[in-house]
């Protein structure tokens, strides 16, 4: 929110600017976006044609939420990922944002972003001046407002567009309320005479959101999916079975112990004035959660189309294959909310490829924690204690481990893969691997002792020019979302809680969660469940804060060296502690963390400008 009186206070008569920035880069289909012939371009000419007016729309989906690093687009983080904060992730780019700001535990309100093409930066998980959200609500609002003026385009699609506007200043809210909390609410172009909107509480800030959604919802002339004709051109544009979704999980997020509370997370004027929780816990929230993916379910009963991707719809026929089709490729059954912004680079030569570089780097290095959640094939735990399990970590195991993490003995490039390490009382009979430390596999990326494939899938020729999207949000967080809040209301799993779990773990071939659990396993296993589908998809950091697991912060992560017998095969696996290493967190040492991190900090400067904008608790 950098600069939100700026962006609150200018009235734009001239819109040239917006319409050029709108036209760079991204493409929703080949031809979505193109420039005007001119910049010298005023609200009556960008309204008088349908083509100029759809391009308006563009800028808002320009901004919308992504969290890969690409070419000529770079995360808040830089080079890093928000999973750097949990336990999935240990961050090794040391001029990242998670390792300078957050590693450090120098993060305050007064933090600002350097210039994004200098590797000195104090990048923070979220922040306006990269971000541009308030920008792009800004222009779905513009375009909602004089859409109806244009004259060579059919009133449904007006409609259709002024829904599509609503959907994105809805999905901007949603991102922004999970890590803010309460915020002011903007509903229209904000004129310069105009009065500033203050920050609103948490309960307005939810109701404005869900009343976009439920407008959306209601609208006859938006789609509940992109036709199969329009796939090639439209593929990227919001729906309503999107707009269920979203829904869904905005009112499980709200749900969640760290809003609705019978006490605050912390003290301070943003929760004495309702601005970062509800003020009570009332069980009926988790009621609402329920009837939101109900009402998805349904809805999707009537209409069709999406599902989880299955073996049988991938080549080649495996349950791997369709866990990486699920997140990674566009256009599938799977994604209710997918993002776009450009392709992988042709070329993988250094600095091409941002994301490649962010993984080689250091910046996706997952941790023992994480490859422990991982099930066995079959459905049961993965225990370290079973020596048939220790013997052979890497096989067996949940195929979405294999789609997660480069394991050793696994594919790799087209040959098997040789990932271990030289172990140092026995350099002959335990080498390291061919493998280890070398081209794409950089030590840096091996920290740990673990290697990260999702999103760098196998760092080779397989990314050149590959069609990639954002999958802001997927239909297996509606059955998973589903099971929770089933949980949490009944206090305890009902059967239905429990189908919707299997039904996500069978897609990958896994037996079902075992039965009779109680309300405080089933809701462990379901997050385990998210952590395992959604690792690097931004899924993990908020159900740590929404649950409020401060453990998880503060409990020192562990990497995990592995050996190889040439001889015989059999590896020796040693954790080592990563609190000993100098990628140590500052949340791990005594007093490092409070709760104060669940939440953001406004910028100090903008707080102090004095038109309302409260700040959050312990950041004041």
């Amino acid at each position: 929110m950098k600069n939100i009186r700026k962006h609150f206070h200018v009235i734009i008569l001239a819109l040239g600017l917006f319409v050029t920035m709108a036209c760079e880069d991204l493409a929703f289909g080949d031809k979505f976006l193109q420039k005007p012939p001119s910049t010298d371009v005023t609200i009556d000419t960008v309204f008088s044609t349908a083509e100029y007016a759809r391009r308006v729309l563009s800028y808002s989906y320009q901004y919308l939420p992504y969290g890969l690093e690409t070419s000529g687009y770079y995360t808040t983080m830089w080079l890093g990922t928000i999973e750097g904060l949990t336990d999935l992730n240990c961050d090794n780019v040391g001029y990242s944002g998670v390792q300078r700001v957050y590693y450090s535990g120098s993060y305050n309100s007064s933090v600002e972003n350097t210039p994004r093409a200098t590797y000195m930066t104090t990048k923070i998980r979220f922040n306006e001046s990269e971000t541009h959200m308030w920008s792009a609500i800004r222009h779905a609002w513009i375009l909602f407002n004089n859409v109806d003026r244009v004259p060579d385009m059919a009133q449904t699609e007006k409609e259709r567009l002024k829904a599509e506007a609503k959907m994105l200043v809805a999905i901007y809210y949603a991102h922004m309320l999970r890590h803010y909390g309460g915020l002011p609410i903007v509903n229209k172009v904000i004129a310069a005479d105009d009065e500033m909107p203050k920050r609103a509480t948490l309960q307005e800030t939810v109701d404005f959101i869900i009343g976009l959604l439920d407008d959306v919802i209601a609208c006859q002339d938006f789609p509940w999916r992109i036709s199969d004709e329009d796939m090639a051109q439209w593929d990227g544009r919001l729906t309503k079975a999107g707009a269920y979704g979203l829904k869904a999980r905005v009112l499980l997020f709200v749900a969640s112990p760290l809003l609705n509370s019978d006490q605050p997370y912390a003290a301070g004027e943003a929760s004495n004035q309702h601005m970062t929780w509800f003020g009570n816990y009332d069980r009926e929230r988790w009621k609402k959660a329920v009837d939101a993916c109900e009402a998805f379910f349904n809805a999707l009963s009537q209409n069709g189309f999406y599902r989880l991707v299955q073996k049988n719809d991938v080549s080649p026929n495996e349950y791997r294959y369709a866990f990486r089709n699920a997140y990674f490729d566009r256009g599938t059954t799977e994604t209710l909310i997918s993002v776009h912004r450009n392709i992988y680079s042709a070329s993988l030569s250094a600095g091409q490829l941002v994301l490649w570089n962010a993984i080689r780097w250091g910046g996706y290095n997952p941790t023992k924690e994480y490859f422990d959640m991982f099930p066995m094939a079959d459905g049961s735990d993965f225990d370290w204690n079973n020596p048939e399990h220790a013997a052979n970590p890497f096989i067996n195991r949940d195929p979405r481990l294999n789609e997660t993490f480069i394991l050793d003995g696994d594919i790799y490039q087209g040959r098997t893969v040789e990932l271990t390490q030289e172990y140092p009382n026995d350099k002959i009979n335990y080498p390291k691997g061919k493998d280890w430390g070398q081209g794409a596999m950089h030590s840096l990326s091996l920290k740990t002792g673990l290697a990260c494939r999702k999103w760098g899938l196998d760092r080779g020729s397989e990314l050149s020019g590959h069609v990639i999207q954002w999958p802001h949000l997927r239909i297996a967080e509606l059955y998973l979302s589903y099971a929770e809040a089933l949980n949490e209301y009944n206090g305890g799993p009902t059967g239905q809680a429990y189908q919707c779990v299997n039904d996500v773990r069978a897609r990958v071939g896994l037996g079902g969660l075992k039965t009779g659990m109680t309300q405080e396993q089933f809701r462990e296993a379901v997050l385990r469940e998210r952590a395992c589908e959604f690792g690097y998809e931004e899924v993990r950091f908020f159900d740590l804060i929404r649950w409020k697991m401060e453990d998880k912060f503060t409990t020192p992560l562990h990497g995990l060296n592995v050996y190889k017998n040439k001889e015989d095969g059999t590896y020796i696996c040693e954790p080592f502690s990563l609190a000993e290493t100098d990628r140590n967190r500052a949340w791990w040492n005594a007093g490092g963390f409070s709760s104060i991190w669940y939440f953001s900090a406004f910028p100090q400067d903008e707080v102090n400008k004095g038109y309302g904008l409260v700040q959050n608790p312990g950041w004041e």
